[in-house]
């Protein structure tokens, strides 16, 4: 009998101990805790530790990750003010805010993403037509406002999702794409703004060659004109010196200096093919015939 009771209170002890084993739970520090009983939340738990669940065992305990998680929809397209259509892929990077409220409107991860597909795609839609398509895409970088509308969207999509207990950090697009009708309209007239740049440049650089040329044709003007300048002024020292010199030979042995100007002259005149007719008494011809 003894014997009995002590097996009777060693399975009751390792009962009890299972029992409290299953009752206890720990929360980590990167997740939240909902306990419910029959689907209706207990206890909600935000901060880490230890827990007991109660009323166990019929009490049920949910998990959700509080960390940041990022979710991608699907390609889809959309409509600009001016009617172009153009495909976006837009990721949202969201976690949850609230638990009880999470668990209370949506309940599982899974949910939550299809809620944010739902809200984040019908805010772009919203958003994308209201702008032109040159806001979204274009050559000119100041046109495009693809970051106030990324921002627009993330404090529209927080709004709304903050009533399923979720909080929207940011909305961003991680890919955009053109239909191919758009895409070849989007090529030409890319071509055509960079062909009209293009030619503005070339029309600048013209302009700018036009005014470097005549620059340096003035300064070759310029230099021209007083290289003639000094050219003269030398020619007419040399002239005049010349002269000097012609005057100051002829003074001092006149007929010498006509005799070698005559020479000169005939030099001048007379070819290995000339034929000359002269008069006897010519100047020329007086050099040409013996002294007597």
């Amino acid at each position: 009998m003894k014997a009995r009771g002590w097996l009777i209170t060693g399975i009751g002890l390792g009962a009890l101990i299972v029992l409290i084993f299953l009752s206890l739970y720990t929360v980590g520090a990167d997740e939240f805790a909902v306990v419910t009983v029959f689907g209706k939340p207990m206890a909600v738990h935000k901060e880490a530790g230890l827990y007991v669940k109660w009323p166990f065992p019929i009490s049920l305990l949910n998990r959700f990750d509080r960390r940041l998680q990022i979710h991608h929809t699907e390609l889809v397209e959309y409509l600009t003010k001016d009617k172009k259509n153009i495909i976006f892929k837009t990721f949202v990077c969201w976690r949850i805010s609230d638990p009880l409220m999470f668990f209370q409107a949506i309940h599982d991860v899974e949910s939550a993403s299809q809620k944010l597909d739902d809200i984040v795609c019908s805010l772009v839609a919203s958003s994308l037509g209201d702008h032109q398509f040159n806001q979204i895409i274009s050559v000119e970088p100041e046109q495009v406002q693809l970051n106030n509308i990324a921002q627009n969207i993330t404090q529209l999509a927080q709004s709304r999702a903050s009533d399923y207990g979720l909080e929207v950090v940011y909305v961003g697009f991680s890919r955009l794409a053109l239909p191919e009708d758009n895409a070849r309209s989007v090529y030409r007239r890319m071509i055509a703004e960079r062909s009209s740049i293009a030619n503005e440049y070339r029309a600048k650089g013209r302009q700018k060659a036009m005014e470097i040329r005549a620059e340096a044709d003035k300064q070759k003007s310029n230099i021209l004109a007083e290289a003639y300048k000094q050219s003269e002024i030398i020619k007419g020292e040399g002239d005049a010196l010349a002269a000097e010199i012609y005057g100051s030979a002829y003074a001092k042995a006149p007929e010498f200096f006509r005799f070698m100007r005559t020479l000169e002259a005939d030099k001048k005149i007379l070819g290995s093919k000339t034929t000359v007719i002269l008069s006897a008494d010519s100047e020329l011809f007086s050099v040409l015939k013996p002294k007597e």
